[in-house]
Formats: C-alpha cells, structure tokens, sequence
C-alpha cells in the first residue's frame, strides 16, 4: 500500500513537470525564507546584547544635575556637586552595590613621535576595569600604587595603541598628554562598543587614575559616575536606594530627577529585548504568509489532481474503497509535496548559512545559525500549511460521486 501511494505520487509529480517545479519552488521559498529570516533575526539579537554588554554589565551612570525644585530653604538651579570620596563612600552607606567609581573627562592632545591626536581622556577608579570591561590584552589596569602615589600612568584602548605606536609594542612607552608624559601601563583586548555616554568609546580612549586627574587639572568635583549592583540585586531598587540617600544627604527633593540623571543598562537591555522579541515575531509572521503562498499552490495542484483521476476514483469507490481512504491517501500526498519543499528549502538555508563569511558579519550580525527552536516551529508551520492546503482536495475526492466519475 505504501509503494502504491509513493507510485501514484510519483506519477502525479512527474505528469506536469513545470507544474510541479512551481509548486514545490513555492514551498521550498517560503521555507527558506522562514528559516533565513529567523536565523538573522535571532543572530542579530544575540549580537546587539553582546555589543552592548561591551560598555559594562549591569551598568549604572550617574551624571549630578541642577535642582528643578525648591527644597529645604534651597531655591531651584542649584547644582548637585559630589566628591570622589563622597563617590566612593556610597558602597558603604547603599547595600548592595559591587563596584563604583568616579568618573572624570576631558579631550585632550596626545603625541608620540609624530603621532599626534585628540582624544578623551577619563580619570577613573580601580573598580573602573570591573565595571566597564576595560580589561587588558597587554600589561595591566591601574592600580592601588597608581591611585595613591598619583602617578602619570596610562591605559590606553586598543585601536589608539595602534594609531600611536603603528607595529611598536605600546607597554612601557611614553606619551605627551597636553606637554605632560605619561607611561603606557596597558593596552585593553578588542571589544565591540556600539555607543558610548560621552567622549570616544573605549577603544580610542587614555584612563589615567583620577587623583592624577584631578591633581593635573584641577578638577575637585566629578563629572559622573558609574556602579553596578551584585548579581540579583534588583537595578530600579538600587537606582531609587541611591536617590533617597543623595537625596536627604546633599538636600534636594527624592523626585526630582533632574538633579540627578541616571541611566540604566538593565532597563535599557530589557526594552531592546521586548523590541527583538516582536522583531522576531514580525519576521516569522513575514516568512509564514510567504509559506503560505506555497500552500495555496500546492491546493491548487492537487484540486488539478483531482479532476484529473476522477475516474480512478470512481473506480476505487465502486470496487468498495471508503470514502476515509480517499480522503487519507489525498491529504497525505498534499502533505507529502510540502514536506519534500519543506526539507529542500530547509537544507538549502542551511547551506547558505554555512557557507556566510562568519568572520566578516560577526561583529554586525553575529553568526546566525539554525536555532532547533526555529527548527520546531518551522516543522509546526509546515503541518498546519500542509493540513490546510490538503484537505480541501481530500475533501473533494472523497465526496466523488463514483457513477457520474465512471461515466466521465
């Protein structure tokens, strides 16, 4: 029974080769497309969390404001100033922060040889490397002697190294910031970095420690700075812990938020989340109705097939065959045409997938890959197309009337 099903759909195939090339071509597309489409979508996702997660995990900056309400005796457009140490003492006074650091900018010229660039410069603490990912390929971070002694040591970004130094080895050299030297301590490993919150990204960009900063330059009050909480530790709680205490301890109103500006990479990597999920879902709905055109033809084909062996099937009726097998062995033959698309359209993604220039799209689009999740849904998509397109026809043969299809 089984090779005679496979004969006549064979048989059926073969009869309209052009017709049957149209209709699997449908299928094969709109598989394709389903795949490739989420495929992309989820490699662009995971990559644009990476991308972000290069600025830091769990990141919280801080920028002091002026006050938009009156409080305490105090008139509105008073500046908020915090120290370093005020800074730094914040770890003691809100449970649950991990790290923080002061943060300090400004652009400055840089020249070695004959190299000569403007650039930020940022005076930073020792948590700084923890929170923001500026971990070191060559040499190290700043660090505790550095803060203390106020030396004039640097870390620079990768890609300044380059420009700087070309092929020499950046560790242990001098700079000039500003006519001032400064000894190279460390070069940071290659990072993605799509955006920064003030100044070069990272990558083009000297830390120095901010006691040197601030003695060089003078700066007495910091420019912004930046924490993260302890794994778990919920990112809004924190942010409203660290409101209330500056709140009461430099003497403005907890809801005025223009004295301090926050912003929030947790907040912030949840909306980008929510904005991929539905990206995802748009797609995916993109690529069914384009399996679903496939579906239409496959009905088509197979309504064809049934006017063409309606005498077949008078004949099986007459000779006692039920009405279910009819309809059994019709809706399987429809179900056997998009799944035969299904899986070419299937292996032919994959095969474009494999052979992508990976190393040239990863920083873009990541690698995207056959997520099994996406496998599942697309066989799901498949079955429920498959099931519509064929029961029309099954339904159609097997109401035959077998004496008007004898005498046809």
């Amino acid at each position: 029974m089984i090779a005679t099903f496979f004969r006549n759909l064979f048989r059926d195939l073969v009869r309209q080769p052009l017709r049957t090339v149209l209709t699997l071509s449908g299928v094969m597309w709109g598989t394709f497309a389903v795949v490739l489409l989420l495929a992309f979508g989820n490699s662009v996702q995971k990559q644009s969390m990476k991308n972000m997660r290069g600025m830091g995990d769990r990141l919280v900056v801080v920028w002091p404001g002026r006050t938009t309400m009156e409080y305490g005796g105090f008139t509105k457009g008073r500046r908020i100033r915090l120290t370093p140490g005020q800074v730094l003492g914040l770890k003691q006074h809100i449970r649950g922060i991990e790290h923080i650091s002061p943060e300090f900018r400004r652009s400055r010229r840089l020249r070695h040889g004959r190299e000569e660039f403007i650039i930020t410069v940022r005076g930073v603490g020792l948590e700084y490397e923890a929170l923001r990912n500026t971990i070191p390929a060559k040499g190290r971070f700043i660090n505790s002697l550095d803060k203390e002694r106020r030396r004039r040591v640097c870390f620079i970004g990768d890609t300044l190294a380059k420009d700087l130094f070309k092929d020499e080895e950046p560790v242990g050299k001098r700079i000039m910031v500003e006519g001032v030297p400064f000894n190279v301590v460390g070069v940071m490993k290659k990072k993605i970095q799509p955006s920064n919150y003030g100044g070069n990204r990272d990558t083009q960009t000297l830390f120095m420690p901010w006691t040197t900063f601030s003695a060089l330059y003078g700066d007495k009050y910091v420019g912004n700075f930046v924490f993260s909480g302890y794994p778990g530790v919920d990112p809004a709680g924190l942010e409203r812990k660290l409101r209330r205490y500056l709140s009461r301890r430099m003497e403005f109103h907890r809801d005025d938020t223009d004295a301090l500006f926050v912003w929030n990479q947790s907040q912030m990597l949840t909306q980008v989340n929510v904005f991929f999920l539905a990206f995802n879902i748009f797609l995916a709905i993109i690529g069914s109705f384009t399996l679903l055109v496939g579906g239409v033809g496959v009905a088509s084909i197979m309504m064809v097939v049934v006017e063409e062996r309606t005498r077949e099937i008078g004949v099986k009726l007459a000779v006692g065959a039920k009405r279910r097998q009819i309809l059994t062995q019709f809706f399987s033959e429809s179900l056997m045409i998009i799944i035969m698309g299904g899986v070419a359209g299937f292996v032919a993604a994959s095969l474009l997938l494999s052979v992508l220039p990976a190393e040239k799209i990863r920083d873009y689009v990541g690698v995207p890959q056959i997520n099994p999740l996406v496998g599942v849904a697309t066989v799901l998509i498949l079955l429920v197309i498959g099931t519509i397109a064929g029961i029309a026809p099954a339904r159609k043969a097997a109401s035959t009337n077998p004496i008007e299809a004898l005498r046809s």
